[in-house]
C-alpha cells in the first residue's frame, strides 16, 4: 500500500469451546460461523475478507479463529449490530468464552 491508503480494520477473535459443549454445539457453531461475512452483507458491506477455522495451536485451548478485515471503522460498527451476528454471539455465550483484537492496519486486501 501506499502512505496515502486508508487503513483497513483488522479484527481477530479467539474463540475456546467450555467443556461443557457438546461435539454437535461446536460443529454447528464452526458452521454457522463459515457463512456470517456473507450473511451480514459480505464486500458490499465493507468485509473484505472472512475466515474462520479451528486453531493449529491448542497449547492455550483457543478452539477456533476468525480473521476478518473491514473496509473501515464504520463496516465493523454495521457487522456488530447485525441480527445474524447477535444471534450467534448468543449461541456463543452459552457454551464459549472469547477474546477480540482489533487494529487499523496497511494490510493490503484486493
Amino acid at each position: 500500500m501506499t502512505s496515502g491508503d486508508a487503513p483497513v480494520f483488522v479484527h481477530v477473535v479467539l474463540i475456546s469451546f467450555r467443556a461443557e459443549a457438546t461435539p454437535e454445539q461446536r460443529q454447528q457453531v464452526f458452521a454457522d460461523y463459515q457463512g456470517l461475512g456473507e450473511k451480514c452483507g459480505g464486500k458490499d458491506a465493507g468485509i473484505l475478507f472472512w475466515q474462520v477455522d479451528h486453531n493449529l495451536d491448542q497449547r492455550k485451548h483457543w478452539h477456533l479463529v476468525e480473521f476478518a478485515v473491514f473496509r473501515d471503522d464504520d463496516a465493523f460498527q454495521r457487522f456488530r449490530e447485525h441480527p445474524a451476528h447477535n444471534e450467534l454471539t448468543e449461541v456463543l455465550r452459552k457454551i464459549a468464552d472469547w477474546a477480540v483484537g482489533d487494529i487499523l492496519s496497511t494490510l493490503s486486501v484486493s
